[in-house]
């Protein structure tokens, strides 16, 4: 399984993660983190080929939206979670004690007058995806052994043509889980402050315009950034689960929400661009 779960989280290990939203933003940072895959990994992930297409996958899940009632209620909350101030989900629930799935998740919520669909519920989504691509890898595995072992030329044939078709599903699977997890790294993804301040207590003066949330992941990345500027940390084993693994990276992207909002009140993200706003 190590090469499995070097391949997914290695979207998962930067330190600081990286931060950039907008169709373009997505498809910077799954090209890098593509790039820098281990070697261990099978060679289809690493043809530039395999490489753009996951790159303009990893945008699709914002193109799902507006698609009709039922699809946006469900799909739409996949893609954040509201944390306030001390990393509760809404002010009912700590970050550090999500139930293990979505229903526990929602039960638990509703208990205390809110549900998932309010809260979102983007730490699931990467959870699933990730449980998802160990069963992709866990198929191709037995496919290849079979195309190698299998008793009759027709059913080397059939596990031949079988992994085929898993790499294909492969693609698909990592290219749209990288955009939940690239969505977890926008503070604002993961904050009550999602499209300005808001209403709550403000001291310190923060914007509360709706517009920020889009002015910062998308026309200030456009504008001010460049793909070769992407970085992403060298992958850092935890010897802990997706589960604990997801909790501390989304932590460590509500904890940016401060500076964000530091940066974006210097109007950092404006018309006073600095070399500070560009490195976050």
């Amino acid at each position: 399984m190590r090469p499995v779960a070097l391949a997914a989280l290695l979207l998962l290990s930067s330190a600081t993660p990286a931060l950039a939203w907008g169709a373009r933003g997505h498809e910077w940072i799954t090209t890098v983190a593509l790039q820098n895959l281990p070697p261990q990994l099978p060679a289809f992930l690493h043809s530039p080929e395999a490489i753009d297409e996951m790159a303009v996958l990893s945008r699709e899940p914002d193109r799902w939206r507006v698609a009709g009632s039922e699809h946006d209620a469900e799909r739409d909350p996949a893609h954040y979670i509201h944390l306030d101030d001390q990393g509760r989900v809404l002010g009912a629930l700590a970050l550090r004690d999500l139930p293990p799935t979505r229903e526990a998740f929602d039960t638990a919520l509703r208990a205390l007058g809110v549900n998932q669909y309010q809260a979102g519920y983007v730490p699931y989504a990467i959870i699933d995806g990730w449980q998802q691509l160990v069963k992709d890898f866990a198929y191709l595995r037995a496919d290849r052994i079979g195309a190698k072992t299998a008793k009759t030329a027709a059913d080397r044939a059939w596990f031949a043509k079988d992994a085929v078709q898993r790499q294909h599903l492969i693609i698909r699977d990592l290219g749209i889980w990288a955009h939940y997890v690239e969505d977890s790294s926008n503070p604002m993804h993961v904050s009550t402050h999602y499209m300005g301040w808001g209403d709550a207590p403000n001291p310190s003066g923060y914007s509360s315009s709706a517009g920020l949330h889009w002015k910062f992941e998308a026309t200030f990345v456009k504008a001010n950034l460049t793909f070769d500027q992407v970085r992403i940390a060298p992958y850092r084993d935890c010897q802990c689960t997706i589960s604990a693994r997801t909790r501390d990276y989304i932590g460590a992207s509500r904890a940016l929400v401060i500076p964000l909002y530091d940066i974006e009140k210097k109007d950092g993200f404006g018309q006073a661009v600095t070399p500070e706003s560009r490195a976050f």
